[in-house]
């Protein structure tokens, strides 16, 4: 049994359940996920010298539980294999073509003689403004850039369903979110925030993330879903700022929201969110960042966002994370 999922919780501090492809609960073990071809199958990979991560390609489904005593949830399954209802997840399309990969940083990125990097030892690449990033990525040679938002939310996605939670931090650590200042890559606390050894996740530094954006409208943009990374205007507004409560699933003819983890109600408080990290989302082509910094605490999260900083802005807090196609 291949494909496996989790029935959405109200709380991100209350009980999810992982299903099967029917909706069922189930009880897998560490060792199902270890055995898996997707989750054990994501691996240490030295490229060029860059320490990556290789993730094997998978399929998604996202939609409502219709049978059991979970009918009625909402549910996202994954499957390595093409199933009824289950697409190539965006990640793993470039140009139109499937891919049975990419790769991803290890580390948070690090300036690599001018190149975005992935080593570790080394501070954060920051103070560079977000085009600049997208450039020192592709210095690395063809294929290679910055992560985008299809990267992370095939991350996240087996984040979720592998721990049963969007609160990792209970599982792996806080992370380095309660700090005085930025810290090297490899540092033990920032190595903490980790899925499967992709470290750094959340806190230290803000992560840059392309194929994301804000319109004038304050409405999401994604890059379309067949990866030719053209933005496309979604005509779906972003909530108002808070915490991440439940996620978007709207679907176009060139995007599907449910392959990607945005805000679509917010709460107050925190602990009345499902997600339990905290979202922000501003008008005015606004490019997005992920994760929280070394100063965020509770705020930073796998599903921490900022689409709140024009394309210009660059600071000491904001880094990103390099990948390849």
């Amino acid at each position: 049994m291949n494909i496996i999922g989790i029935a959405f919780g109200k709380r991100f501090d209350k009980k999810w359940w992982h299903i099967d492809e029917d909706g069922y609960g189930i009880t897998p073990s560490s060792q199902y996920f270890d055995d898996h071809p997707v989750f054990g199958g994501i691996a240490d990979e030295e490229i060029n010298g860059q320490f990556m991560d290789r993730v094997p390609a998978f399929y998604y489904r996202s939609g409502t539980i219709q049978t059991g005593g979970l009918a009625g949830k909402k549910g996202l399954w994954i499957s390595p294999e093409p199933a009824d209802g289950f697409v190539r997840h965006p990640a793993f399309m470039h140009h139109g073509a499937p891919m049975d990969q990419f790769w991803l940083g290890k580390f948070q990125g690090i300036d690599d003689n001018g190149c975005l990097g992935s080593k570790p030892g080394r501070m954060p690449f920051t103070n560079i403004d977000f085009n600049d990033m997208k450039k020192a990525a592709a210095l690395n040679g063809d294929g290679w850039m910055l992560w985008s938002v299809y990267h992370l939310a095939a991350i996240q996605m087996l984040a979720l369903i592998e721990h049963g939670t969007p609160d990792l931090a209970s599982i792996v650590g806080a992370g380095y979110v309660d700090g005085d200042g930025v810290r090297q890559v490899s540092d033990e606390l920032v190595v903490q925030a980790a899925y499967r050894g992709i470290t750094g996740l959340w806190g230290n530094v803000w992560q840059m993330v392309q194929g994301l954006e804000t319109n004038g409208a304050r409405e999401w943009r994604v890059w379309d879903k067949g990866g030719r990374q053209e933005l496309i205007d979604t005509g779906i507004a972003a909530p108002d700022n808070g915490w991440f409560h439940r996620r978007q699933r709207k679907a176009g003819a060139d995007f599907d929201l449910g392959a990607v983890f945005l805000p679509k109600k917010t709460r107050d408080e925190q602990g009345d969110s499902g997600f339990g990290d905290y979202a922000w989302a501003w008008s005015g082509g606004e490019v997005a960042y992920h994760g929280g910094n070394w100063s965020r605490g509770a705020d930073a999260g796998l599903f921490g966002l900022h689409v709140d900083g024009a394309a210009s802005h660059a600071g000491s807090g904001i880094g990103g994370r390099l990948a390849k196609v």
